[in-house]
């Protein structure tokens, strides 16, 4: 195992109802507080907003709303919130929603206090040296973004979209009540699921060690916890425990825990999925379920043990041979991803395969960006981007 240090600052309230406590954990804060969600019609109607809003005002807090994060947010909304931050000075953001809307509140929260470029933070121009204090509230579960010090940002009119990190960034509070879940459309929750997926995968077919049997057994059994999950939540979409289950899971999926020891990983699967939703728009999820089983076909004879081990332990292959294994449980993957209703295909994305030729360097940039150059090459990056044909 490789050294790493591991530091979980953030507090998690788990549990029916748990929404109802914003209100006190904001007043912790300050007197005034800014929340950052989505569609404004959409969460009102669901009734998200209102639970924050009367927990706010039953705890003495003004809140603040901006309404309007895409399910890839952009920069160029993230502005007109960044200039609302610095005109009325919250005292804390609640971010209310999925991966994109705590995502788009750690990006206001580092910009809130700079007078440059906020892009400077995503390039690192620019050190991320202080943000305003985050609740994150979860109503889709997917990106482990309420745990962990990540942000994804879509720049438009330079046509990227990229992340970056800091332990500042990470939430203070991550308030996840399975409650707020329930009404989840399905195709959302199966975008949920390979979201969750691709975290799992990303470290484990990844890394480099020959043997790490705890990580590679925990990232197994999570997947098939998502997938018992999705099993019940299609035969009932508001089963109550496999909604919380899914949640939890979908926490301790890329918040920093599982991928402790194994040291760096390529991240293929997100290094390719970036440019789906850059330039297309992809939901992030439905660009994970076309880019993990490319990345799998392109590691299939070089990482064909783990491979195998996926295949055995999740979906019960009972091949010997460790080849033949890795490709029945890339085929049982796919499967799985059209059960449930995702994309595994640039074509089933509504991506045209032409779009390589502007795709591929897009994702060399990325993993120039992320410090993986050593690993890619424009030629790789469109040898991969065919695997998603």
């Amino acid at each position: 195992m490789y050294p790493f240090e591991f530091d979980m600052t953030t507090k998690a309230i788990f549990g029916e109802g748990a929404v109802a406590r914003v209100g006190e954990l904001a007043a912790g804060f300050g007197k005034k507080a800014l929340l950052i969600t989505y569609d404004e019609k959409f969460v009102k109607e669901v009734g998200f907003y209102q639970k924050v809003a009367d927990s706010c005002k039953a705890a003495g807090v003004t809140l603040l709303s901006a309404f309007g994060v895409k399910s890839n947010p952009t920069v160029e909304h993230a502005a007109g919130v960044i200039a609302l931050a610095k005109k009325e000075k919250p005292d804390v953001l609640i971010a209310l929603g999925g991966g994109s809307a705590m995502d788009e509140a750690k990006f206001v929260g580092v910009a809130a206090g700079y007078d440059g470029d906020p892009w400077d933070f995503a390039t690192g121009k620019t050190p991320i040296t202080k943000t305003l204090p985050l609740i994150a509230v979860v109503t889709i579960p997917a990106t482990s973004s309420e745990l962990n010090g990540t942000s994804v940002m879509s720049y438009e009119k330079i046509q990227r979209k990229d992340g970056f990190l800091s332990p500042l960034m990470r939430p203070k509070f991550a308030v996840l009540d399975p409650e707020l879940t329930y009404t989840i459309p399905l195709k959302q929750t199966a975008y949920s699921a390979a979201d969750i997926v691709s975290h799992l995968l990303e470290a484990y077919i990844g890394h480099g060690l020959d043997w790490a049997p705890f990580q590679e057994h925990y990232c197994q059994g999570s997947i098939r916890t998502i997938m018992e999950c999705m099993d019940r939540i299609l035969a009932n979409p508001r089963d109550k425990e496999a909604r919380a289950q899914m949640m939890w899971t979908a926490s301790y999926a890329w918040n920093g825990f599982y991928p402790c020891g194994l040291g760096p990983a390529d991240a293929t699967i997100h290094v390719l999925g970036h440019s789906l939703s850059n330039f297309y728009d992809t939901p992030h999820g439905a660009a994970m379920s076309v880019t993990i089983p490319a990345t799998m076909r392109y590691f299939l004879n070089t990482k064909t043990k783990r491979l195998a081990g996926i295949a055995r332990e999740v979906f019960a292959v009972r091949e010997a041979d460790d080849l033949a294994a890795a490709k029945a449980g890339i085929a049982a993957i796919v499967a799985w991803f059209k059960k449930i209703g995702t994309p595994t295909t640039l074509g089933e994305a509504g991506i045209p395969n032409e779009a390589i030729a502007k795709m591929a360097p897009d994702a060399l940039k990325t993993a120039q960006a992320w410090g993986l150059g050593d690993l890619y090459s424009l030629e790789t990056c469109v040898k991969m981007f065919e695997l998603c044909k």
